[in-house]
């Protein structure tokens, strides 16, 4: 054996025994470490710190003092003075509500515009008094589907996109960045960046839960799916001017990727914590704006027409009543009444449907039926000269409607508390709170209910049409100069007060005006 041959293996046998004596180190750590979870501990944070000290960044954080040194500082001191007027900007109008709503009227086309203004509550207002309402509520049905389809895909992706971005922008930009400065320079100014600051170290403990929450606002910013030129365009042309220069914001998220990527703010978290496992967690959640807001233009939109409906039937409704019974004021029912929905309504359970109809008809019932056609029956019905066929359905339809007049007071009264529906209602109310069982019990008695005004309501009608007819054929008879439905008119005359013309004709009136009152809530 040469002398090189045996200095060779000299010097590969330190090498072969540290190999070993590693390999057994290893070896013993990796049987014992769970038994020392200190010690294995102490083992990653010294790892952790090695890996930070390769790093581009370990200018930043002192392992060996666990302090936070001034470059750490000046990196934040640089991003403050960068978003400083959009900062000022979000705390000048801290009103998210309101950048929602600029941000969709600036995705808006011009056509959707337009169409907005034709649902605008005023406009639609001004347009039922031009045209019948069924005709104003299709045309706006038609204008609603218009201006949802005018939100094509493209346009969507668009206005959620400023928005997702917008939402990142400002959290990154309100960040705390004075609060977390003032750690490294306590006189360091707000807002004012003509004298540069004296940062000095200081103790990594107090700057971790802020760093913690940097990232939650930083690392969002640099995903790739963000179009911020589409941001800065809305800013600008929203505020009129630009809070933030497009190619130094490009600086700023390369910097926050290259940090991302390296993992030194991850690394100085688990060293300065003594957490070994700390992972950071973005946590980002954004609802769409653009379906709500479609959805909110249509049910504001469908509220107003609702609205104009309602307005117009109740105006209509009080016409009618005027004209019919001299005023709108009219209370012949106690207790199938509105006021009776009270304590239902609170307790969110079925309500009476059709109370002011079935009031108006026995009104109609009292001052019409019982009063002028009961005259006008006794005497062209009864002392008429005519055929018994032709005035069979008269007389038959003016007999229904007596006895109606009696069943709707029984109805009523039955809805007393005394009643035999209003004791249960009475009994069963209280109960309800803890008894599904009762609620079931009330909503069957007012859904009954309704069914039998209802009932009331549709036979009452149709046997005043029934009437009107008649009456409207009777009204030309008597006009003829030879009549040939009632032979003796002239004779029936000398049993009225008053002329049988006008006294006809009025009475078909009345009941012309009052089967239109109740259509309105039949039709309704």
């Amino acid at each position: 054996m040469d002398i090189e041959t045996r200095d060779d293996e000299k010097k590969k046998a330190p090498k072969q025994a540290e190999s070993k004596n590693g390999f057994l180190q290893n070896l013993i750590e990796s049987i014992f470490k769970s038994s020392n979870p200190e010690a294995e501990k102490k083992r990653k944070l010294k790892a952790i710190a090695k890996s930070f000290s390769k790093t581009k960044y370990h200018n930043f954080y002192k392992t060996s003092t666990i302090e936070a040194l001034a470059p750490f500082a000046k990196l934040f001191y640089d991003i403050y003075k960068i978003v400083a007027p959009a900062q000022t900007m979000f705390k000048l109008n801290d009103n998210p509500t309101l950048y929602k709503r600029q941000i969709i009227s600036y995705s808006l086309s011009e056509k959707q515009v337009e169409l907005l203004n034709h649902f605008d509550a005023n406009k639609l207002i001004e347009m039922s008094r031009q045209v019948p309402f069924e005709q104003l509520e299709e045309k706006i049905q038609e204008e609603l589907s218009l201006f949802s389809n005018e939100y094509d895909p493209e346009r969507i992706a668009k206005t959620e996109n400023i928005y997702k971005a917008y939402l990142h922008f400002k959290d990154f930009c309100v960040f705390d960045y004075f609060l977390m400065l003032k750690k490294f320079d306590s006189k360091i100014p707000e807002n004012n960046f003509t004298v540069a600051p004296a940062f000095d170290k200081v103790n990594a403990e107090y700057i971790v839960e802020d760093l913690k929450d940097f990232i939650s606002v930083a690392y969002p910013i640099i995903d790739e799916s963000i179009v911020w030129t589409d941001l800065f365009d809305f800013i600008t042309q929203t505020r009129g001017s630009e809070v933030i220069n497009p190619a130094i914001w490009k600086k700023v998220i390369a910097k926050i990727k290259a940090i991302r990527s390296s993992g030194a703010f991850e690394l100085m978290i688990r060293h300065i914590s003594r957490n070994p496992s700390y992972a950071s967690e973005v946590k980002f959640h954004m609802e769409s704006i653009v379906e709500p807001y479609i959805e909110s233009v249509e049910i504001e939109t469908n509220d107003n027409l609702s609205k104009i409906s309602h307005q117009q039937k109740q105006s209509k409704t009080n016409s009618l009543c005027d004209q019919i019974f001299g005023t709108t004021e009219i209370k012949n029912l106690r207790y199938y009444a509105s006021y009776a929905n009270e304590p239902l309504i609170k307790k969110e359970l079925n309500t009476f449907d059709y109370t002011d109809a079935l009031n108006y008809l026995k009104a109609f019932l009292l001052e019409y039926v019982k009063k002028d056609i009961r005259e006008f029956f006794d005497v062209v019905v009864i002392r008429g000269q005519w055929d018994a066929t032709l005035s069979a359905p008269m007389s038959n339809a003016y007999q229904e409607l007596l006895k109606t007049s009696d069943e709707i007071t029984n109805f009523d009264n039955e809805l007393a508390e005394e009643g035999s529906l209003g004791i249960k209602i009475k009994t069963l109310l209280p109960k309800t709170a803890h008894d599904p069982g009762a609620e079931n019990i009330i909503n069957r008695v007012v859904e009954d209910s309704n069914e039998t005004a209802k009932g009331f309501i549709v036979t009452s009608t149709q046997n005043l049409v029934t009437i009107g007819k008649t009456l409207k054929q009777l009204i030309e008879d008597y006009m003829k100069q030879k009549p040939v439905l009632v032979h003796n008119w002239r004779e029936l005359e000398r049993y009225l007060d008053h002329p049988m013309k006008e006294f006809s004709v009025n009475i078909y009136k009345k009941i012309y005006l009052f089967v239109q009152l109740m259509q309105q809530y039949l039709n309704g």
